[in-house]
């Protein structure tokens, strides 16, 4: 489920298309991982919260299981997710993505309202880590359904 608003951010069109601007919508979002079919237990994306909710577990401690990520369109059927990498605990990390490969388990759901191009779900998969100084990115490819 998505809650919240995107952020916008103004790029440049290419040489061909001179003076004119693109919006380029990025979420700013807190990222709870497992599966939204196994109450959260799991491997994939169960929730996705923006803005992003400084939620600590009752222990006064951020939970594990959990980052913060830059997510945005990329293409017509992918979208990307920049994990921050400073957002997670190092069990994390071991845990969803020390093999280079981040498993979605189960379909997720963006709603409708969220993206104005449609709904786009992510679909269950193995998808490659790419690795960086900040950022944990995965690109994951969406479809235009509703899953049942």
């Amino acid at each position: 489920m998505i809650q919240g608003h995107p952020l916008e951010k103004k790029n440049s069109q290419p040489k061909g298309a001179p003076g004119k601007q693109a919006v380029e919508k990025i979420l700013v979002a807190d990222v709870l991982f497992g599966s939204p079919n196994k109450n959260c237990a799991g491997a994939g994306i169960c929730k996705v919260i923006a803005p992003v909710a400084q939620e600590t577990s009752p222990n006064g401690r951020w939970e594990c299981n959990r980052a913060i990520a830059l997510v945005k369109i990329d293409t017509s059927d992918t979208l990307v997710f920049q994990f921050v990498k400073h957002s997670m605990c190092r069990k994390a990390i071991s845990k969803y993505f020390g093999t280079g490969i981040f498993l979605v388990e189960d379909p997720f759901e963006f709603r409708q309202n969220f993206w104005s191009e449609g709904s786009r779900t992510i679909r269950p998969g193995a998808y490659p880590i790419a690795p960086g100084e900040d950022y944990l990115t995965v690109s994951f490819k969406t479809q235009n359904m509703i899953w049942e």
